[in-house]
């Protein structure tokens, strides 16, 4: 006897498919949705039509995208071990690449603090069964860089509390969701976990809604836990094949919900009942 675990979420639909590596999804300033293609290299727009544009390149491998205030991205680039910022004219240059004197193990997502500071996951790439035990770090708009939290086993997702006050982080080898809580000036104060979940979720990419609630990725088990700041899990989206990766929240109402899933190579969308935080 077999059991049907699918839980579609509301709305839910392919938007794109053919981008080789899905990562990153992030909207700028005029809600467009831009994505990276890990495999090509490429940095991509989304019209809302679904038609693809490439906007840049990093020749490496990029992961995590983020906008700033001033329409700069960040990317976060595993095979370049190095953050790079690349401007409105498509001009991509190194922003730091160590730490130290050591270089970057191999970044794989970011997220802006309300003081502006970036926080980005420093994975070291090593196989299973190693815990590959990795830092996050911390970079201040001019460059300047310092560990912000040491000893994660492979941190993955990170993204900041709806008030500022706590950066959530998806330990993707430890099965955990862990949360750092910071002062007014980004500094750590504090560690907790959130949730543990079962193996092989291997928890990713993260975004958080208005409520202070986590859409977590799990793409060991095909599925999005939605899951409260204090740890309860309030659903579970499940969906056969679309092994999601990375998410983010955008649309007129902040409601709609960018999926990117690389056993597919493809974007979903689906809505959910509670708007996204905005991410900068």
């Amino acid at each position: 006897m077999t059991t049907d675990l699918t839980n579609t979420p509301p709305d839910f639909r392919v938007i794109v498919s053919g981008v080789r590596g899905p990562e990153g999804p992030a909207i700028d300033a005029q809600g467009r949705l831009h994505l990276v293609s890990a495999e090509d290299a490429s940095i991509i727009r989304v019209s809302s039509e679904g038609d693809l544009s490439q906007i840049a390149t990093t020749d490496g491998r990029p992961n995590g995208l983020l906008f700033n205030k001033n329409g700069e991205m960040f990317v976060a680039d595993a095979k370049r071990k190095a953050i790079l910022r690349i401007g409105s004219n498509g001009k991509t240059e190194v922003f730091v690449d160590e730490f130290d004197g050591t270089q970057f193990g191999g970044p794989n997502d970011l997220c802006f603090l309300p003081n502006g500071d970036l926080l980005f996951t420093d994975p070291i790439r090593r196989p299973q069964p190693d815990p590959a035990i990795s830092p996050v770090y911390r970079v201040t708009p001019d460059g300047t860089v310092t560990a912000f939290a040491n000893d994660l086993a492979f941190p993955n997702g990170i993204a900041v509390s709806v008030d500022g006050t706590q950066v959530f982080v998806s330990e993707s080898r430890a099965q955990r969701l862990v949360a750092f809580t910071i002062d007014e000036s980004g500094q750590l104060l504090d560690q907790q976990l959130i949730r543990r979940f079962r193996e092989p979720g291997n928890p990713d990419g993260m975004a958080v809604d208005v409520k202070g609630n986590i859409l977590q990725t799990l793409p060991g088990i095909r599925a999005i836990a939605y899951v409260s700041a204090a740890g309860d899990l309030l659903d579970l989206y499940h969906v056969p094949d679309w092994a999601p990766a990375n998410l983010a929240f955008g649309g007129e109402d902040m409601k709609t919900v960018f999926v990117c899933g690389a056993a597919q190579n493809a974007i979903y969308q689906f809505r959910h009942p509670v708007a996204g935080v905005p991410l900068f």
